[in-house]
């Protein structure tokens, strides 16, 4: 019994011990507690800097960090405002020894908020951070191609209603060449995306033969999901996973055989829909669809209303035009595509260009076109013999060398024509070369032969008007071959040669194709294209050859994913190629590219080698370069500073650190990117990504670091003073060595600079001029940035920028313009202050008003911010985030801060 007693008695002393000292430690133990809070605090905010920096990372790359990271953010943000909150009581309780009760409860609310800091700082390795961002999908307003026309309502209705009822899964739209299949089914799609029906609608180009991995690929970037898998059913397996339980429609544009989903990876089963447009009715048929719906060719008033709308055809008092004009529709059979072309080549012109038009589209009778299609060939090539100058015909059957539906970029056209089109100048400057390309594709786009795409760079061509290029290129003798399995057999077939051709354009390439043979026997090819894989061991036999491009991409600023390729001996043989394009590759040793002597081109764009060869500085006759991307073991520069010859060059290698001596003196374009830039170097990251396709021929953009500009030499500084994308990192500089006529301007980690542009002796006109071209303005890391303009009583005018950036300028107070300096940005998009602790406010009153166009702005870790707007708004002004005044902007606030409205 006594042992009974023992026992309860001492577990009563346990639990009453622990308590008691737990007490008496919260009221004697004040300072460990306080230390440990502390510690605890430190610890978190590092830790908090480490995950900002990995979601800034994340959003340059285009990715979404994940739910858990978001909600860690959340609540370190607010334990971290609680711990803020608490000083002040802490800083009381230290200095009041003798009230027992506040130092208890003080040491309590530490311990606890200590723990839950180191809680979350334990939690902070997440096991994913972030998932690549989703595409929108289909989206946008109504295609300006578009016309509604009535005949067409109820196709556009019954297919529409086909693929909301969902009873079949698979819908199939088919019709003649260049009828609008893909336009019709485009805005369907958006239709549906706006009736939020589906998750997602997905538009896919099928190509001809049809690309599996392509395919995939693209559904893939669409849904956000990353294919690593090599093999087409590995990747299926893992495309059927990531649709799983989505209700996505995908189209599937311009089948031309019969496709199993299954090897793609979708699943009708799963909640995806199909709708698949074709030429062919019995590929519905092959393929299931149901139900199938047929796009009629238009009607006669309705052919007319379009031809008058593309040939610009207003009244015609003596009806000569419009007699014409009704009988070449009807020799275009009402097919739209026909009917554009037609009109857009009679714009403007004179009434006997419009009889002879008519007069050939009545004779055109060729055995080798099938009778359906003859009217839009005829028409085509009637535009064609329209185009005014040798060098948009001749740019027109170069684009028919890229696949169906390929987004081809301008560059890749300048690069690969240079001489093989038939320019109207004759010149030697790649610049005169690039201008006359820009302006015979805007004569191809006006005669709607190309097509604009989303990419301001980039354009497309319709598989009917690719035909008729293709077609057109073999009567006039010269054959384009860009058929990969029919050139397979014609090789076989004919011992391996191929006579007569001039271009050759081999896309979506097996590897195994090339160990079937190690020549290509074709004395007149004067272009080979090849994508992506391999090399011919042998090219002697092709001496002919102008431009060689083996690539693994397209041109575009974005890295690479690179394959093997070795270059050949025979190659030095080659003494009439003029342009040499090896992308995304891995070299090795390309010493024996240094023996080309008569290269004016050099593109190794996103390659791996050992070094630029020293022989090119020989190749006199080498006008680009381009080494921009590359991973290269020896720098490059000392052979590149010696280049004069050079033109263009475009260079970034990922680790050279630019010398004060590199430029060669004849540059007139350039991108030129020291890797040791800080806004460069974390991310691996372009800073003028975006903005480099849009500058045509004048593009000019420099990254520099550590460099006094006074110590320059005089080619480094004129190469600084040109460029019109500038970023300077840690460069001692003034405004005298930068153009006011720049158009992207970075700054960053240049520590003494209190303004950008310090007080200036000029008169109004002159300062009206300064920045009057600037579109992007982005300030990093300046510690001792106070205002832009020094002189806060001369009024200055940026009238096109559009976003200004700033970050981590701690001596910043308020807006980064003063109220007299700046009255109006008339075209500012978008606004970002991050890290900038002592900023109050951010725009004037004036100038709030004078904002239009503002869409966004962006706040992260403006801890003393108090309001947008400065003191103006007390008079009873608008505040900016009202929405009753400013109903489009949206704003985006990070915090830890306090509210905008604390006084």
């Amino acid at each position: 019994m006594a042992e009974i007693v023992i026992s309860i008695g001492s577990k009563v002393a346990e639990c009453l011990v622990g308590p008691i000292s737990q007490g008496v430690a919260h009221l004697f133990c004040f300072r460990k507690f306080n230390e440990d809070f502390e510690k605890a605090r430190r610890e978190l905010e590092v830790k908090l800097e480490d995950v900002r920096n990995r979601k800034e990372e994340a959003d340059r790359k285009n990715e979404d960090i994940m739910p858990a990271v978001e909600k860690w953010l959340d609540d370190v943000n607010a334990i971290l405002q609680e711990a803020e909150k608490l000083q002040p009581e802490l800083d009381r309780g230290r200095n009041n020894c003798f009230n027992v009760s506040v130092r208890y409860s003080l040491s309590k609310q530490m311990e606890n908020k200590a723990k839950q800091m180191t809680d979350l700082k334990q939690k902070s390795d997440f096991p994913v951070f972030a998932q690549l961002r989703q595409l929108p999908g289909l989206t946008g307003f109504p295609s300006k191609d578009f016309m509604d026309f009535n005949s067409r309502k109820s196709t556009y209705n019954h297919l529409l209603e086909a693929i909301k009822d969902g009873t079949n899964k698979m819908v199939g739209l088919y019709g003649m060449a260049g009828s609008g299949k893909t336009t019709l089914a485009e805005e369907v799609g958006k239709k549906l995306n706006e009736l939020k029906l589906f998750d997602k609608v997905i538009i896919v180009v099928i190509s001809k033969p049809p690309n599996i991995l392509n395919i995939q690929q693209q559904i893939a970037e669409i849904i956000g999901l990353q294919l690593q898998e090599k093999t087409q059913s590995a990747r299926a397996q893992r495309l059927l996973e990531g649709l799983k339980n989505k209700k996505i429609l995908i189209i599937l544009d311009d089948v031309w055989e019969c496709l199993r989903l299954e090897d793609i990876g979708i699943s009708l089963v799963e909640g995806c829909h199909v709708l698949l447009t074709t030429r062919l009715r019995n590929i519905c048929v092959s393929m299931d669809c149901e139900p199938l719906i047929e796009l009629p060719l238009i009607t006669k008033e309705e052919a007319w209303e379009l031809f008058k709308k593309h040939a610009n055809l207003r009244n015609d008092p003596s009806n000569k035009f419009d007699d014409v004009g009704r009988k070449i529709i009807d020799e275009c059979k009402e097919l739209p595509i026909a009917i554009v072309v037609a009109g857009r080549s009679l714009k403007e012109k004179r009434i006997e260009a419009w009889e002879l038009t008519l007069g050939r589209l009545k004779q055109f009778q060729p055995m080798d076109v099938e009778p359906g299609l003859r009217s839009p060939y005829a028409c085509l090539e009637l535009s064609y013999d329209s185009l005014p100058n040798l060098t948009a015909k001749s740019l027109y059957l170069l684009c028919s060398m890229f696949p169906e539906d390929h987004k081809i970029h301008k560059e890749d056209l300048i690069r690969f024509g240079k001489r093989t089109l038939e320019l109207e100048e004759t010149t030697d400057t790649i610049e005169d070369v690039r201008r006359q390309i820009l302006v015979a594709l805007d004569i191809l786009l006006d005669s709607c032969l190309l097509i604009s795409t989303d990419k301001e760079a980039c354009v497309k061509m319709h598989d009917l008007v690719r035909d008729v290029a293709l077609w057109i290129a073999k009567k006039q003798c010269q054959p384009i071959l860009v058929d990969s399995n029919a050139v397979s057999n014609m090789l076989v077939r004919n011992h391996q040669s191929l006579k007569d051709v001039k271009t050759l354009s081999l896309w979506d390439l097996d590897v195994d194709y090339f160990k079937r043979f190690n020549q290509l026997c074709c004395p007149t090819l004067e272009i080979l294209l090849l994508q992506p894989h391999g090399f011919i061991d042998d090219v002697g036999a092709m001496e002919a050859l102008k431009v060689l491009a083996f690539i693994q991409y397209g041109f575009n600023w974005k890295p690479w994913r690179v394959d093997y390729c070795s270059v050949p001996q025979s190659i030095v043989s080659l003494t009439n190629l003029h342009t040499l394009c090896l992308r995304g590759k891995i070299l090795g040793d390309i010493s024996l590219l240094g023996e080309l002597k008569g290269l004016e081109i050099l593109d190794l764009r996103g390659s791996l080698f050992v070094e630029l060869p020293a022989g090119i500085v020989e190749m006199k006759m080498l006008k680009l370069l381009d080494i921009y991307g590359c991973q290269i073991e020896k720098s490059p520069l000392e052979v590149i500073g010696r280049c004069e010859q050079l033109e263009e060059l475009y260079f970034w290698d990922k680790k050279s650190v630019i010398p004060k001596k590199i430029s060669p003196s004849r540059l007139k374009r350039y991108v030129i990117y020291d890797s040791t830039c800080s806004i460069m170097s974390p991310f691996d990251h372009d800073p003028f990504e975006k903005y480099l396709d849009s500058c045509g021929e004048t593009l000019r953009a420099l990254c520099i670091e550590g460099f006094k500009v006074s110590d320059l030499n005089s080619s480094m500084k004129d190469l600084i003073f040109r460029a019109n994308h500038l970023w300077l990192d840690n460069v001692r500089w003034d405004h005298r060595d930068i153009n006011f006529q720049i158009k992207h301007l970075g700054v960053s980690c240049c520590q003494d600079q209190r303004f950008i542009i310090e007080n200036l002796d000029m008169n109004m006109l002159q300062t009206q001029q300064v920045f009057s071209h600037l579109i992007t303005l982005r300030l990093f890391e300046m510690n001792s940035l106070e205002q832009v303009f020094q002189d806060s009583s001369i009024s200055y005018f940026l009238p096109m920028l559009q976003e200004l950036w700033i970050q981590s300028c701690p001596e910043l107070r308020t807006c980064i313009f003063s109220h007299a300096t700046i009255m109006s940005l008339p075209k500012l998009r978008k606004l970002q202050f991050h890290r900038c602790i002592k900023v109050k406010w951010l725009l004037s009153c004036s100038l709030a008003f004078h904002c239009p166009l503002l869409e966004e702005i962006i706040i992260r870790y403006c801890s003393e911010l108090e309001r947008f707007i400065d003191e103006g708004v007390a008079d009873g002004g608008p505040r900016l985030h009202d929405k009753q005044y400013y109903p489009h902007v949206s704003i985006i606030r990070k915090i830890p801060h306090e509210s905008l409205h604390k006084k």
